[in-house]
């Protein structure tokens, strides 16, 4: 991968999770009701502008893309190498999904175990987006990546129904193209097509679900890898047609149009996805270096959490918006900003940022450790199904000798 499209991605993976967490600590505690009937500073305008829902759905539409374009992208190379490659992009997978995912889940069940026993009474558990979501098959639902599929969400940890679906593209996608991979028998790949067909359908039954939808953006991403030029050779000119896309989707897709046009929400988004994509394309087409702003190796120690903070945050911010309910009354978070509300939010996202990179010093620093785990573990396995069952062996015919002629 060229090092600026490197680069570009380790940025807008970092800066796309950390807008998803101004998103939602906004949405707790900072009120900005009055922004188009009150004067602000220039700085209120600019967050309201950006730490949108808007533009945070933009971020999670960006992950499902640049998701497909690295892990598609990488069984797309992979069947062209003609090579046998399942087991070992299948330990990938799973161990990168859960050395975050089951911890993940663990943090949930704390957070929301402390926030119900210790601040319960500020009813922050009983929104009805939350009430009654502290059940043990709702953890195992999220455990199985089944989240907003096949059941609610585990706690308070909705964000996780993003990764529930990228799981399971990451089963299904190569197996639907197994047919193509001419390393395995022709059994193993009718096999693997028909598994892989099998949990798209089964996926996909659910209505109003993100999983198809999602599937399309992903499957995007991944075709992206198969460009052969860019369509649009400037960089800068490839990033200002996704910038002019982007701004009037922040500023369109919502509220009543919204409502009256309900179609126009996946239409945006499947714009904005192709855009963006087109974008990544001619950053691998363009030169290496470029965009002094990519190139800080702080953007790598970023992107090195950004799986984490997006898997736990929620859960800390609801407890923090129970503490801050109990200690202040509930309607404090309500009230119109002022600047303790500015502080508050402050300090919650200065505590959820320094917990997510702890919780991946713990975690997702540890995904190389774990895959050579696994593939230790596949191993030893392998070894003792061989001693266990060797193989037959067939006893040489030699044949007799020709007689002589008397």
């Amino acid at each position: 991968m060229p090092v600026l499209l490197s680069q570009f991605i380790e940025a807008c993976r970092w800066v796309g999770a950390l807008l998803v967490l101004a998103v939602h600590s906004t949405n707790m505690f900072v009120n900005l009701a009055d922004i188009m009937s009150a004067p602000h500073a220039a700085s209120v305008y600019a967050w309201w502008f950006f730490v949108s829902f808007e533009l945070g759905h933009q971020a999670v539409v960006g992950f499902f893309a640049i998701s497909g374009y690295l892990v598609g992208g990488a069984v797309l190379a992979q069947l062209r190498k003609g090579k046998p490659f399942l087991r070992d992009y299948l330990i990938h997978r799973f161990a990168r999904i859960y050395i975050v995912l089951a911890p993940a889940l663990l943090v949930t069940a704390a957070a929301d175990w402390i926030g119900r026993g210790w601040f319960g009474d500020s009813g922050v558990y009983d929104w009805p987006v939350f009430k009654d979501h502290d059940r043990v098959d709702l953890f195992l639902g999220s455990l199985g990546n089944l989240a907003a599929i096949y059941c609610d969400f585990f706690g308070t940890n909705g964000p996780l129904w993003s990764l529930a679906c990228e799981f399971w593209y990451y089963i299904s996608f190569p197996l639907l193209l197994l047919p193509f991979a001419r390393a395995y028998s022709p059994r193993m790949r009718a096999a693997g097509f028909a598994l892989g067909l099998a949990i798209l359908v089964v996926m996909s039954i659910p209505s109003g679900g993100w999983f198809r939808f999602g599937y399309l953006l992903w499957g995007l991403g991944a075709l992206a890898t198969l460009a052969t030029r860019p369509l649009v050779k400037s960089r800068w000119l490839a990033l200002a047609l996704y910038v002019a896309a982007i701004i009037p989707i922040r500023l369109l897709v919502r509220g009543p149009v919204l409502v009256a046009f309900p179609l126009l929400a996946d239409l945006a988004d499947l714009l904005a996805a192709v855009l963006f994509l087109n974008l990544v394309v001619t950053l691998r087409f363009g030169p290496d270096e470029g965009w002094a702003l990519f190139r800080p190796q702080l953007h790598r120690r970023l992107a090195d959490f950004s799986f984490s903070l997006y898997s736990v945050h929620m859960p800390l911010l609801i407890l923090a918006r129970a503490i801050v309910d109990q200690r202040f009354g509930a309607l404090w978070a309500r009230e119109l900003a002022t600047p303790a509300h500015w502080a508050t939010l402050a300090a919650v996202m200065t505590a959820a940022l320094l917990f997510g990179f702890l919780f991946a010093r713990v975690t997702e620093a540890r995904t190389n450790a774990a895959r050579r785990a696994m593939r230790a573990g596949f191993e030893t396995a392998e070894n003792w199904r061989r001693r266990r069952f060797p193989p037959p062996v067939t006893e040489a015919i030699v044949p007799e000798p020709e007689k002589a002629d008397a």
